[in-house]
């Protein structure tokens, strides 16, 4: 029921997305017209939660995914992502390592000349684990960050704050500092 209702949700918004594509350009907030392209980055990832003691340690991981940037009016855009992000960290000396297929679903705000912030959340699906015992197939976060446009070329730094547990049994979640670089195609 989750996958269905993930798998429904994202269809939604792209759909909301293409609609505001195809009836014009109202300005995104860096001044551009809808813009497609491909990002990638590194993050680095913590455990979080009430479970969690000093003994944790983080990981680095890679990103990389692609952006939709769908203007919806002065100073205002909505912008879908997919992403492959390595997330994890040590919990008592234990290595959990989680990949997950994202989909954070960001609102961008213009704040000042090409300084936007993004905010949203994301759902995500993991499709790799390493770790003792099993872990949670989905995760849903909140994202907060920045991000700078220059023209075709954007930089953003964000952090999502993990809501799910990474297991059933243990109240961890993920936190995850993220950095990438963009360019769009369109």
């Amino acid at each position: 029921m989750k996958k269905l209702t993930l798998k429904a949700g994202c269809l939604l918004l792209f759909a909301l997305g293409s609609s505001c594509a195809m009836a014009g350009d109202s300005g995104s907030p860096a001044g551009f017209g809808p813009r497609l392209g491909a990002e990638v980055g590194f993050d680095l990832a913590n455990l979080n939660g009430p479970d969690v003691n000093d003994a944790v340690g983080s990981r680095l991981g890679f990103v990389a995914g692609a952006f939709l940037n769908l203007p919806l009016g002065p100073g205002l855009a909505f912008q879908p992502e997919f992403l492959y992000e390595q997330k994890g960290g040590k919990f008592n000396g234990n290595p959990y390592q989680t990949d997950y297929a994202e989909v954070p679903v960001l609102l961008d705000v213009s704040l000042v000349g090409p300084l936007d912030i993004l905010l949203g959340p994301s759902f995500d699906a993991n499709v790799a684990y390493q770790g003792p015992g099993s872990v949670n197939p989905t995760d849903v976060g909140l994202v907060l960050g920045a991000q700078l446009s220059f023209s075709r070329f954007i930089l953003n730094g964000r952090y999502e704050f993990g809501l799910t547990d990474v297991e059933n049994n243990q109240s961890i979640q993920n936190g995850t500092f993220t950095f990438m670089a963009g360019l769009s195609f369109i």
